[in-house]
């Protein structure tokens, strides 16, 4: 009995070692093209109802968003991006660093060093990045004290020259929603702040060419 038991612990024990090799630590296998990363502009781009989840799946895009999150908080995510190893990284943050989400006041200095930090070690790990435009907004529901419009138009110079300095394509989302107020009119958005799927297509129509061209 124990002849058979050694026996049959020979055969089993290479399968096991070939499919732990095979595994590669349990990492999704498959490349792709983009990963959009950044917060609820982004998170809500993917959900039914909210956005479009099929730009994502008919283009070989991963959308990464993480509601309420500022950008000190997707600093720390960046080595996990970065490890997935897509072949573009949009990335589009800063909402809620305006908003204070963190409790304390983010200049867009920081904001834009934060990101500048992000775009930079996916650089390291040869991925090509596009730096985006954040979005326009004249208030903010969960934050009703906080008027952002100019402050994003100022941040948005920053990023801008951030992507000029650097030679990151810039995908200048604000131009195309933003009002004669710079706020997000009513047909782009049912809250004041995140886009709807109107609002997604017009981002869309920026967006993809520009990794198109940048493949």
């Amino acid at each position: 009995m124990k002849r058979f038991l050694t026996f049959l612990l020979l055969l089993v024990l290479p399968a096991v070692t070939a499919c732990d090799n095979g595994n590669k630590g349990g990492q999704d296998p498959a490349v792709r093209d983009a990963i959009f990363f950044g917060d609820s502009i982004t998170a809500n781009w993917v959900k039914d109802g909210k956005g479009h989840p099929e730009f994502f799946s008919a283009n070989n895009f991963l959308c990464l968003g993480f509601s309420g999150k500022t950008t000190a908080y997707m600093k720390t995510l960046i080595k996990g991006i970065t490890d997935k190893h897509p072949r573009q990284l949009v990335i589009l943050g800063g909402i809620n660093d305006i908003a204070m989400n963190d409790g304390v006041y983010v200049s867009i200095e920081e904001t834009r060093d934060n990101i500048a930090y992000m775009a930079s070690e996916a650089t390291k790990a040869g991925i090509k990045v596009v730096i985006c435009s954040v979005t326009p907004s004249k208030n903010f529901y969960w934050a009703p004290s906080v008027h952002p419009e100019q402050t994003i138009v100022d941040l948005n110079v920053l990023l801008k020259a951030l992507a000029d300095e650097k030679g990151y394509p810039y995908a200048d989302y604000h131009s195309a929603l933003a009002d004669a107020g710079n706020g997000l009119p009513s047909q782009y958005t049912s809250d004041g702040c995140h886009p709807n799927q109107e609002g997604y297509t017009v981002m869309e129509g920026i967006i993809l060419p520009i990794l198109k061209s940048n493949q």
